[in-house]
């Protein structure tokens, strides 16, 4: 049988010191170039504590005063990492408040001192006493990340609660060993220290390190995400109205065209009579006020088959499909008085609306159709506003049909 020699524990405090520093230095030059996050720095500052932990532990021999110094700094890591978590995650319901995480930590801490100071040469009663706290803040971290309502989603965060529930697990041996020797002098506390152990822990330190890094990818990628949506809505509608502008208006009326019979869609071109009046005498604000008030009364009044769209001023457009022309003016009438009366709740001055009305023949194209229809809007202009003119097609001609006058607004 091979005999292999105990690894040297100065020696393993070293690597494990150099790994650490080369987690927290990653960290830290994330954090310094690429867009992090509230909590990111408390992720890096644990691993730099832990880093310094391993540093102290190799100087404990020529400065025993190191010791509670090294075993907080390495005490602290589950705990600030919650606190970055709390951060990250600030409007999760965490189970306890961020002091009870600092209360728990200096007991932690005061425990191990009352033990080491009692036992000072107890080997197996400080390791046992640090594991054991160890052991439960692992825990304890867990089971407040378990609170955060988004780790069922991600991925990340289920590795990191399991990650900390084997980091936890690790220990368990180790604890188990110290206890067997509390109160004996230990001439080799290899069989205590368990350097396999402590590689585990490094290892689970590391993998949360990199989970940590992926969170904040994954938060990124969400912003990203949501930046794009946002930006395809800016493109897509208008600002100030709320219901799609020109372009994305044509891109779906042309494909609700194409999925309706031929010759069944109604299509209604309407805009506010006097409108420049409107702002001179109530300001852009109050324009703004009236177009905001006959979109609304266009959304409330439409089918959710049908579309509404603004092409631009105060001109509105709107497709019906499977709608006759004298039930597009029926349309009209219904959102002239769903108008006036919103322009009453608010307390406004009256409001008229013209409307060209407009039956899409077989095989005509959008842009013919808004054509014929805004003649038609036209043609209700000059007749004295206030009213609806629809338009039929005979031969390359347009044919004003119908005149109807709207609601109760005043021309």
């Amino acid at each position: 049988m091979p005999h292999f020699e105990p690894l040297h524990l100065p020696t393993l405090t070293l690597v494990i010191g150099v790994v650490l520093f080369m987690a927290a230095a990653i960290m830290t030059l994330v954090g310094v170039t690429q867009r992090t996050y509230r909590g990111y720095w408390f992720w890096t500052a644990a691993q730099w504590a832990n880093m310094i932990s391993a540093l102290c532990l190799l100087l404990v021999n020529e400065h025993p005063w190191l010791t509670p110094v090294s075993v907080i700094l390495s005490l602290q890591w589950p705990l600030t990492m919650l606190a970055g978590m709390r951060q990250f995650y600030i409007r999760s319901n965490f189970r306890t408040p961020p002091l009870t995480d600092l209360a728990l930590l200096l007991g932690g801490f005061a425990l191990y001192i009352l033990i080491w100071r009692q036992n000072p040469n107890d080997v197996g009663a400080r390791v046992a006493t640090f594991s054991f706290v160890n052991i439960a803040f692992y825990l304890y971290t867990a089971w407040q990340v378990h609170s955060i309502r988004d780790w069922r989603q991600s991925p990340y965060l289920k590795a990191i609660l399991f990650f900390l529930i084997v980091a936890a697990g690790f220990q368990i041996p180790r604890l188990l060993a110290a206890l067997g020797s509390w109160g004996v002098p230990v001439a080799d506390t290899n069989h205590i220290q368990q350097p396999i152990v402590l590689i585990g822990l490094v290892a689970a330190v590391m993998f949360s390190v990199y989970m940590c890094l992926l969170l904040t990818y994954e938060r990124t990628e969400q912003d990203l995400r949501e930046s794009h949506r946002q930006l395809r809505i800016m493109a897509d509608f208008d600002m100030l109205t709320q219901v799609p502008n020109r372009r994305h208006f044509n891109e779906m009326a042309s494909q609700t065209l194409r999925l309706s019979p031929p010759g069944s869609s109604a299509l209604m071109v309407f805009n506010i009579d006097h409108f420049k009046q409107v702002n001179d005498e109530s300001g852009h604000a109050g324009g703004d006020e009236a177009l905001k008030l006959v979109a609304s009364s266009a959304r409330k009044i439409l089918r959710s088959r049908d579309l509404v769209g603004r092409l631009g001023g105060d001109e509105f457009v709107a497709l019906l499909p499977n709608t006759t022309i004298n039930d597009a003016l029926h349309v009209a009438d219904r959102m002239v008085r769903q108008v006036d009366q919103g322009r009453s709740s608010l307390q406004q001055r009256p409001l008229s609306l013209s409307f060209g009305v407009v039956q899409i023949q077989p095989g005509e194209t959008l842009p013919d159709a808004t054509h014929r229809a805004d003649q038609a809007l036209q043609e209700a202009k000059r007749q004295g506003r206030g009213r609806a003119v629809a338009a039929e097609q005979e031969g390359d001609e347009g044919v004003f049909t119908t005149v109807r006058t709207l609601g109760i607004n005043e021309a």
